[in-house]
This record gives structure tokens, sequence and C-alpha cells, in this order.
């Protein structure tokens, strides 16, 4: 089976037809994955950079076409990579919405827990905090008393990712926002991590 490099991402990507501006989105989401997980490998955690990479750069393959059908966009995202062969993308991107596992008993640092987060982190193709991202959820998509109940329910849920991911490492969670000041498409690797 190909490895999906960043090189392979982004010819699905074009192959797939993913609007720019969803392109763009992705790409900030691995921007931000890599960043965290090459942090989070420095003090010891055992996590695949290349992987958070690749679930970054995919994890809204399907999004558009989930527009036009009203699929669950990471259900289909799942359904495509799992018949591409691409079973550990696939699990993220699946996950890249909701976790499987309940944070309050069973919170570990995985690839899909880095990406689901770093795409709470990123709005449109600019990163913001976690209150301007849902505060956007919840206009785009809280149409109903219970949707905004669930995207209120899944703001605290992040926050206390957020929490977890931040208090194993030296740097705080805004110093996300300096990777603003560069392009989505550039990848910050630290010496020796990726990979």
């Amino acid at each position: 089976m190909e490895l999906l490099d960043r090189e392979r991402c982004l010819a699905l990507l074009q192959e797939y037809r993913v609007p720019e501006h969803i392109v763009s989105h992705s790409l900030r989401v691995a921007q931000v994955g890599v960043f965290i997980s090459s942090h989070l490998k420095i003090v010891g955690e055992d996590l695949e950079v290349g992987l958070v990479e690749a679930g970054g750069l995919l994890h809204d393959i399907t999004k558009m076409d989930s527009v036009h059908t009203g699929q669950n966009h990471a259900l289909s995202a799942f359904r495509l990579f799992e018949a591409l062969g691409y079973h550990e993308v696939a699990d993220i991107a699946r996950q890249h919405v909701r976790l499987d596992h309940d944070i309050r008993h069973d919170l570990k640092i995985t690839e899909a827990l880095i990406v689901n987060y770093a795409d709470k982190r990123v709005k449109h193709s600019s990163i913001v905090t976690l209150s301007e991202r849902f505060e956007d959820l919840l206009i785009r998509y809280g149409t109903t008393p219970e949707r905004r109940k669930m995207i209120r329910k899944l703001h605290d849920e992040i926050a206390e990712i957020e929490f977890f991911i931040f208090a194993k490492l030296d740097i705080g969670f805004s110093s996300l926002n300096n990777l603003n000041d560069l392009e989505p498409s550039s990848i910050v690797k630290l010496e020796g991590i990726y990979g």
C-alpha cells in the first residue's frame, strides 16, 4: 500500500476536486496538528506525526459532497479511505468531528485526538480560540435547540482536551496563534521529530 505522504495527500485533494477554501482549511489543520504532535513527541508521547499530517490534510475530503447529499462527511470520508485501504487515516477522518471515547474516562493522546482538536482551532484558514470557533459553529450549524446543546457540550469536551494536551507541554495553547503568521501550507518541523 502506498504511503500517504504530503504529496499523495495533496494529489488526493486534487483528484477528489476539493474546493480551494476547504484545502486551505485542511492545510492549516495539518499545520496545527504537526506543531502540536511534534511538541508532544518531545515529551514522550507515542505519535506518528506523518499520520497526523495526513489526517489533517484529508479529514474534510468529502465535505463539499456531503453539503450536497446531506451525508455525514466524517463517515463518508471514513468509507472513502477504507475503500482505498488507508485504514488509519479513515479512522482519523471518522473521529474528526466526534471522538469515539468518553473523554472523562478514557482520555489519551492519539493522532485522531490531535486532528480533532486542531480542526476545532481552525476557522476557515485562521487559527482562533475555541470560543471563537464554537461561536461560528453555533451560527452555522446550531439550527435547532438540540443542535445548539450538542455544540455547547462539544465545546466543553474540547476545552477539556485542550487543557489535557497543553498540561503536558511547556507552551500554552495561545502559542498556536503564532502559526497564523505563516502560510497554511508551511509545516513547522521540529528537528528529529517528524516521521
